[in-house]
């Protein structure tokens, strides 16, 4: 009986960990995170055509779309950029790249800046607007 509880409990931790991971990150689909932001009120748009100025900083990498969403409010502004790549490698790639200039940039930005990878995405912008995206 003990061997089962304790089999069970260990799978209830790895689902939870499973879900506290997933849900870190934007949405895997472009357009469903097109959508989370529209229906959290931001203004937002899919581009399959644009590559962000940061992501020209990297060669060799095959952008797939680009999200991105802003929203003002308070007097603040929130806002993300989340790049879909056709691969995790190019993600990855990408990531590694800018993750210097991204410290660099976090460091001069007192805000909830957010600067991360997730499988074949790679997006920054304001913690708020992350979540949104979900």
């Amino acid at each position: 009986m003990k061997k089962i509880v304790k089999l069970v409990s260990l799978v209830l931790v790895a689902v939870m960990c499973v879900a506290v991971f997933a849900s870190c990150a934007p949405a895997s689909d472009p357009d469903k995170a097109e959508a989370a932001l529209k229906d959290a009120g931001y203004t937002a748009a899919k581009d399959t055509t644009l590559v962000p100025a940061a992501m020209k900083l990297v060669t060799g990498v095959n952008v797939d779309a680009v999200v991105t969403g802003t929203k003002t409010a308070d007097g603040k502004t929130d806002h993300v950029t989340i790049v879909y790549f056709a691969d995790k490698a190019d993600a990855k790639a990408a990531y590694e790249k800018l993750a210097d200039t991204a410290e660099e940039d976090k460091e001069k930005d007192d805000t909830d800046w957010v600067f991360k990878q997730a499988g074949n995405i790679v997006y920054w912008g304001t913690s708020a607007a992350v979540k949104a995206a979900r």
